[in-house]
């Protein structure tokens, strides 16, 4: 198992590891209740060093990037340097999500879920073929924190001297010293992901947890925030045979940019079914990836995520059903069926930014 650059303050900090992704990673510290509350009231550290991190450079490093993804690399640069996009195969299914820096013209930083890391720089290594560009697996080299809740920008601008920071938009980016700022996080919000060698990221880290309102926080808690926004993850809400739009991920598609590598397929797609949320009121048994659903009686799609709540003290989570179902649903957990009502994500109220 590999351990990021800061496993020694985790252990410092009393948190509970477990494997993930090839990782000893922190699952919780105080507790995963706590620290989810903590992150939409304060200011969270997660270490997300385990994150896959492709450098991208070269003359061609656009036009590989456009027709390796889904969204527009184009219109990266100027106040707008980030962005969210999907790595699909011919048939548009979703090999994984992904997101794009633009660091300078010619340079980008992709990042990506750390479970397909080699799967990914293999598709994207023969993708590569044919295109005046450059990859390389930066992974190792560099470390990478999220600083996630209603302090983090504030805190980041003071320690940073970059007042902008304050106010700015989400998928800015900063070049401070060694180390990327990007205004992007997991959690809905508002927040930095912060990218750099170790040494200077171990100074950042330190520099945050002598802030009284920053605190470690685990993937139990990263999960809960991720889900109440509604946001997807690899391998439970969208996988290979998951299509874009069928995710409502559809956004982060642009059919119109040119040729790219499952585009024919998404143009002939008709969509029947969509990831939709749904709340059950209180607590009781939380629904399993593969838990059926079933509407008047019949069996209409399967649960992909859910977890508990404590910003609604409810059960939250997200499956796949007709895209005109509305109401009621039941869900089929454990041998016992539960009432759900479908509900639009995000599951709470998230700043706007």
């Amino acid at each position: 198992m590999k351990r990021t650059p800061f496993y020694d303050l985790h252990v410092k900090a009393g948190a509970r590891m477990v494997a993930f992704a090839g990782y000893e990673m922190p699952v919780q510290y105080t507790g995963i209740v706590d620290e989810t509350l903590w992150t939409r009231k304060h200011a969270s550290l997660f270490d997300v060093s385990h994150m896959a991190r492709f450098s991208v450079s070269g003359p061609e490093a656009l036009p590989f990037l456009n027709y390796s993804f889904s969204n527009d690399v184009s219109r990266l640069g100027g106040r707008r340097q980030a962005q969210y996009t999907l790595l699909l195969n011919p048939r548009g299914g979703i090999h994984d999500d992904a997101y794009i820096y633009f660091l300078r013209e010619g340079e980008y930083l992709v990042v990506m879920n750390a479970a397909n890391h080699e799967k990914d720089w293999g598709i994207l290594r023969e993708r590569l073929k044919g295109f005046d560009a450059d990859m390389i697996d930066v992974t190792e080299e560099m470390a990478q924190v999220a600083l996630q809740g209603p302090d983090a920008l504030p805190i980041m601008a003071e320690i940073t001297g970059i007042e902008d920071l304050k106010t700015a938009r989400r998928n800015r980016v900063f070049l401070w010293r060694d180390l990327i700022v990007a205004t992007t996080g997991y959690t809905g919000e508002r927040g930095v992901e912060v990218y750099g060698p170790v040494a200077p990221m171990m100074e950042l880290v330190e520099t945050l947890l002598a802030r009284e309102e920053v605190r470690w926080a685990g993937l139990g808690a990263r999960d809960i925030l991720r889900a109440e926004a509604g946001y997807p993850l690899y391998g439970n809400d969208i996988d290979e045979d998951t299509d874009p739009f069928s995710a409502n991920l559809g956004w982060f598609v642009k059919l119109n940019k040119g040729d790219f590598v499952g585009r024919e397929a998404l143009l002939n797609l008709e969509v029947k079914e969509l990831r939709k949320g749904f709340v059950k009121e209180g607590r009781g048994l939380i629904p399993h990836k593969g838990d059926r659903i079933f509407a008047n009686g019949e069996e209409v799609g399967r649960i992909t995520t859910g977890v508990f709540s404590p910003h609604i003290n409810g059960i939250i989570a997200m499956g796949y059903v007709p895209k005109d179902l509305t109401g009621e649903v039941e869900v089929e957990s454990r041998g016992r069926r539960f009432r759900y009502e479908v509900r639009d994500y995000p599951f709470v109220q998230l700043p706007k930014w």
